[in-house]
């Protein structure tokens, strides 16, 4: 018995120190953001614009960009029951970046996300459910962009 115990202490010990790192951890960062101008839908740009706020005053970075970005969030219905009440909809993020280095050459990409869910009657969590749904979209679609940044590089 206290051999098993000892063997646990001894494994978790040397299993604890693995190497992980943050994918998107700052000094691994290579890019720096200069100035970001938002266009487009409130919610998702102010997401955004918190989530770049880590590359800015990058000392280590290589490469400095300015971005413009242009946001949409497009709901739509569906399908509807009998009485025309909606029972399902689609909500769709869309945004157009254009990046401009300190060279001035520019590169226009554009990232889309969507996802379908049901309606509910209580309005209140649909609007909480609606509000997480954005903010897990445009966590994918900064991910999807840090990357496409870095592998620019």
């Amino acid at each position: 018995m206290i051999r098993k115990i000892v063997l646990i202490c001894f494994l978790m010990l040397f299993l604890n120190n693995c190497g992980y790192t943050p994918i998107y951890s700052k000094k691994n960062q290579n890019f720096e953001i200069n100035k970001i101008e938002l266009i487009g839908n409130l919610k998702v740009n102010k997401f955004l614009s918190n989530k770049f706020k880590i590359y800015k005053n990058n000392s280590s970075a290589r490469n400095s960009y300015d971005i413009i970005l242009n946001s949409a969030l497009n709901k739509t219905t569906i399908t509807k029951d009998k009485k025309g009440n909606a029972t399902q909809f689609s909500m769709n993020i869309s945004i157009n970046i254009k990046l401009i280095d300190s060279s001035n050459n520019q590169t226009t990409f554009g990232f889309s996300e969507t996802s379908a869910y049901d309606n509910s009657n209580n309005k209140f969590d649909l609007r909480k459910y609606e509000d997480s749904l954005i903010k897990n979209m445009s966590e994918k679609i900064f991910s999807e962009i840090t990357l496409f940044i870095q592998t620019k590089n």
